[in-house]
């Protein structure tokens, strides 16, 4: 995953036709390669930083006057993204810094809490300014000045074809179910994920990218959650979070279905668990495109140290 450092755009270009151009270098490697596509997050601040004292991003790249250009960059900015928030992880001393500047909600400020969970990623900025970020890695604060809790190194980039050079070196997504359970299984230690790939439910249905990447996500929540237990089972800050924000409100990614649709949906909603014994299982993440449910044991029990994944496939229950 990748994430574009706002921060690095800081009123050091006074051409702006330069900065455009760089955008536009930028969204056509966008085009030309999926994976940075869909995995390169940028944040909701990049839109107003400044390009030079007087000018934001948007201001500029609607200056020029290049419909094209215009129409690709604020789409990605504005409504398609990926974004930061779309996906942020959590974490409890939630305060960064780079520099002497606070980055906390920006894309280097959640590269810096990704690291410091261990998962891999790394920034794209832009070179130039009173902080140049033209450096590898980028030694990122945690915790404020007075009460440091920490240092990261997180891993940058500057020059596109560097960039290239990284995201045709990472790994492929997966490109069929199958290889989406290999993936899954490589990527959460945390998580028993069933043979969901061999079950008729979704061996008879299209391969979708977009599917495959809604489940690594919803399996990535569950991950941390799982990851935060204490061999008593107790939930630490990060697993806490994972169930304030994911579990509970109109819009949570993970629910249970109605007290209805349990008494009469039992049997359909009772699965073989990959150690051959049946678990009930009315809990499920959402995916909306093609409406698909996975299906997941909850509540963890004390004595289970992963959560098992039971189940991926077209909505179960009718509504």
């Amino acid at each position: 995953m990748w994430f574009v450092n706002d921060t690095s755009v800081q009123g050091q270009f006074p051409d702006h036709a330069a900065f455009r151009s760089r955008m536009r270098d930028l969204v056509a490697l966008r085009a030309r390669l999926a994976r940075l596509r869909d995995n390169l997050r940028v944040s909701h601040l990049l839109p107003s930083s400044p390009v030079d004292g007087d000018a934001t991003v948007r201001d500029v790249i609607f200056a020029g006057g290049d419909r094209d250009l215009t129409r690709a960059v604020m789409f990605w900015l504005d409504r398609t993204g990926p974004f930061v928030d779309d996906d942020r992880a959590p974490e409890e001393d939630d305060y960064f810094e780079y520099a002497g500047v606070e980055v906390t909600d920006g894309g280097l400020g959640e590269a810096a809490r990704r690291t410091k969970a261990g998962e891999g990623c790394a920034t794209f900025s832009f070179e130039g300014g009173d902080i140049d970020f033209a450096i590898d890695p980028l030694v990122t604060d945690h915790g404020l000045e007075e009460e440091r809790l920490g240092q990261y190194e997180v891993a940058n980039r500057w020059d596109l074809e560097a960039l290239e050079a990284d995201i045709l070196a990472s790994d492929p997504p997966p490109t069929s179910w199958e290889q989406l359970v290999v993936t899954a299984r490589d990527r959460f230690p945390h998580l028993e994920i069933a043979d969901l790939h061999a079950s008729p439910e979704l061996f008879r249905q299209p391969f979708e990218a977009s599917i495959a990447r809604s489940a690594l996500t919803l399996w990535g929540h569950l991950e941390r959650y799982a990851s935060d237990r204490a061999p008593d089972g107790s939930v630490g800050p990060i697993g806490r979070e994972i169930v304030e924000q994911h579990f509970s409100g109109d819009r949570a990614a993970f629910s249970n279905e109605s007290p209805n649709k349990i008494a009469e949906y039992r049997n359909e909603l009772t699965f073989e668990a990959p150690d051959g014994s049946a678990i009930f299982a009315p809990w499920h993440g959402k995916i909306s495109h093609r409406t698909f449910r996975m299906h997941f044991e909850w509540p963890l029990r004390a004595e289970r140290d992963r959560i098992a994944v039971l189940y991926l496939g077209p909505k179960i229950t009718k509504d």
